[in-house]
């Protein structure tokens, strides 16, 4: 690659940074008209364009003469103000605009020019350059400008994505499994649509991390595609899906792509009009939800078969404090059965709510057929718990009989039945209390198995934290928690899931209001949470803690987008969903804060876990003057979490907003009765200084009618 002699460096792939390039000191752009010039000029023929044109775009709404006026004062300030030591960079004439690229390096013009570089590392040197989307946050609400904008956007991913597929080829073609798969995955993340892109990950998977790790890969996009798109995957994937299939013991090395060779990227399509590609951008980004959720956890999934005895097996994922699960396929008997496809259905839903727990190894059984020995079945995939389940179908429920058994001693741990409402929404419902109800058996009974063989070991103090966990209600703080995950860091002070325990617990302290030194505990999680952000960036919860502590502080736009980065990252993270609603609320987006949390609510369900959601959900309906709703809402919490004074507080309000003031009485009087108690001093202080005054205002208003109901008498 060439090298360069300029002095300064614009980045327009990701955010928009101006700097010295010799010392990375970065060089204000303080106005977002002169971002937009910069980012338009960067892709500009030659970096150069005419007055008139730079004029009509960036002040589409002013007159001509108005708008020539602006440029000129925004190029006189330019010079003037911060940025002036890099004035040089723009050059202007009276007819043009442009920059200077003796001056400048800008790091889209690499890309653009990708192939002119043959070696691997200078590729990779390109690549690592797509910090993002090309002028991330530039738009500025003029449409001509945000439509070029979108469509050079689009320009710009397709490049990107060549440049990226060409790498993962060439790492492959050098052997460089590891990496080749570490770079299919940024692939991914630009376009998970691409089935091109999604055939090169699987065969990297296979010979990175395994066949069984492959599969798992396929089945995932598989089932996304199937219920976002309603279609297949192409015949291309298919070909792929049967080589490994097929080729189930040859060494990884040796699955290929369909064609056998490694052909050059696909020339660049012809792009849709603005309208078109905005669409597709939005779209694409809210699909590509499940697929990150999918791939931030139970990657490495490994597949042998065992013929020694039960004690001496070694068990996926146990070196990390994780613990291996095999889901039977679903077997149907009695009733009348489901239809085949429902119960693939389900079936499916229900392995993807584990495979989102990062604590769990799923194992995927081979072949389709219905073992006749679970456990035994359980050992040859070295998976330690065997999940059985009979599935049969009355009118209006959908009914399971599910066994739980642990492949290392032969017994039942648990059995039960599950039956859900046949809704719209069953199939997640199901999946949902599918998974709490055997998760909650498997913590309890891996942490009293491993307290009774390694006590003070990490895997022994990580489950005996979870099963605190779930024995706690939210309400109560139980210390044994926190104090399990301090010891986990004490051994080892990087331990993913020990820096997300103590991490989430200083955010609840801080959060209930329980906290002596706010500033220094919100300060600790957010360390935490930054250290385990290094080990795993993709991980809802390390998304979502960030986004609580952006909250705690204040900082509500910042907390916005972290809670719809968690969304996105875990599709059923409900509470990162209705955060997000609750922070519009704070913004005094109501409307928009209440249908969004109306979409969250359809699935949650009756116990500890949707309480916290459930309490947000009856404030956001309350604000928005759904006070009926919102005592909905609340009851549903209650029922979830009876001992928490704040969601009874809050009930109270909403019961003598609807005008049932005896009850409202009632609510108030529980609110007092519980500990800590609540107040309507603790009540005003929602939102902090930092909430707009819409917001502010509703909640005096909510506040006067709790303060209504503590003075009045209840009457039962």
């Amino acid at each position: 690659m060439k090298t360069s002699t300029a002095r300064f460096q614009l980045r327009v792939l990701g955010s928009i940074e101006l700097a010295v390039k010799e010392t990375g000191e970065p060089i204000p752009l303080q106005s977002a008209k002169m971002r937009a010039l910069l980012v338009y000029l960067s892709a500009a023929p030659n970096f150069s364009e005419s007055r008139r044109k730079l004029a009509s775009l960036l002040w589409s709404r002013s007159g001509e003469e108005q708008a020539r006026q602006s440029l000129r004062q925004l190029l006189s300030n330019f010079r003037r103000g911060a940025a002036s030591r890099a004035a040089d960079m723009i050059a202007f004439d009276d007819s043009t605009v442009g920059l200077d690229t003796s001056l400048l390096a800008i790091d889209r013009s690499a890309l653009a020019d990708w192939r002119s570089a043959s070696e691997a590392s200078d590729i990779r040197q390109i690549a690592d350059s797509y910090r993002g989307d090309f002028g991330s946050e530039a738009e500025i609400g003029e449409a001509e400008f945000d439509d070029w904008l979108a469509n050079e956007r689009l320009r710009t991913r397709e490049i990107a994505i060549a440049v990226f597929d060409r790498l993962v080829r060439m790492l492959a073609e050098r052997g460089e499994r590891a990496e080749a798969l570490s770079v299919a995955n940024r692939l991914v993340e630009i376009d998970p649509l691409r089935e091109e892109t999604q055939r090169l990950v699987i065969a990297q998977e296979a010979a990175a991390s395994g066949r069984a790790s492959a599969m798992q890969r396929f089945e995932t996009f598989r089932i996304l595609l199937r219920e976002e798109l309603g279609v297949r995957p192409e015949a291309a994937t298919q070909e792929l899906i049967e080589q490994l299939r097929r080729k189930k013991g040859s060494a990884p090395e040796s699955i290929n792509e369909p064609s056998g060779e490694i052909p050059d990227p696909a020339p660049l399509p012809v792009l849709p009009g603005p309208g078109a590609s905005v669409a597709r951008r939005t779209y694409k980004y809210a699909v590509a939800a499940l697929i990150l959720a999918a791939l931030a956890v139970g990657i490495s999934i490994g597949y042998r078969v065992w013929n020694s005895s039960a004690d001496s097996i070694s068990y996926v994922g146990e070196d990390s404090g994780r613990v291996s699960v095999v889901v039977l396929p679903f077997e149907t008997a009695g009733g009348r059965n489901l239809p085949e496809v429902q119960t693939a259905g389900l079936e499916a839903e229900t392995v993807l709510a584990f495979a989102r727990n990062n604590r769990l190894s799923i194992v995927a059984a081979q072949g389709g057929t219905l073992p006749r020995d679970p456990v035994n079945l359980g050992r040859s995939h070295r998976a330690r718990y065997v999940v059985q389940t009979r599935l049969k179908e009355s009118q209006l429920e959908i009914h399971a009989d599910i066994n739980l058994f642990d492949a290392t001693t032969g017994v039942s741990v648990w059995a039960g039945p599950l039956s859900v409402t046949a809704t719209e929404s069953a199939s997640v419902r199901f999946a949902r209390q599918f998974y709490r109800y055997v998760y909650t058996e498997i913590a309890l009974h891996r942490a009293k198995t491993l307290s009774d063989a390694a006590t003070d070991s990490i895997p022994a103090l990580l489950w005996r934290a979870a099963a605190a966990r779930i024995r706690t209600r939210v309400g109560n703080a139980d210390t044994s928690e926190v104090e399990l995950f301090e010891e986990v860091l004490k051994q080892d002070s990087n331990q993913l899931y020990g820096l997300l325990g103590v991490s989430e617990h200083y955010i609840l302290k801080v959060a209930r209001e329980q906290s002596q030194a706010r500033a220094q505990d919100i300060e600790r999680a957010k360390s935490l949470l930054l250290r385990a952000r290094e080990q795993a960036p993709n991980l809802a919860e390390v998304a979502f803690g960030m986004g609580m502590i952006d909250k705690l502080q204040g900082k509500f736009e910042q907390a916005g987008l972290e809670f719809e980065r968690a969304f996105l990252l875990d599709r059923t993270h409900w509470n990162a969903a209705a955060q997000a609603a609750h922070i519009k609320l704070f913004l005094g987006r109501f409307e928009d804060a209440y249908a969004q949390m109306e979409g969250v609510t359809n699935y949650l369900l009756p116990d500890i876990a949707s309480a916290e959601t459930a309490y947000i959900a009856g404030e956001t309906a309350l604000m928005a003057g759904y006070p009926e709703r919102a005592i909905t809402y609340l009851d549903l919490a209650i029922s979830g979490n009876p001992t928490v004074s704040r969601i009874h507080g809050m009930r109270a309000a909403a019961l003598h907003r609807a005008g049932r003031k005896s009850e409202a009485a009632i609510a108030a009087a529980t609110s007092r009765s519980l500990s800590p108690t609540y107040t309507p001093e603790m009540m005003a202080r929602r939102g902090g200084i930092n909430a707009s005054a819409r917001y502010k205002s509703a909640r005096d208003e909510y506040v006067a009618a709790f303060k209504m109901a503590l003075a009045a008498e209840p009457t039962n």
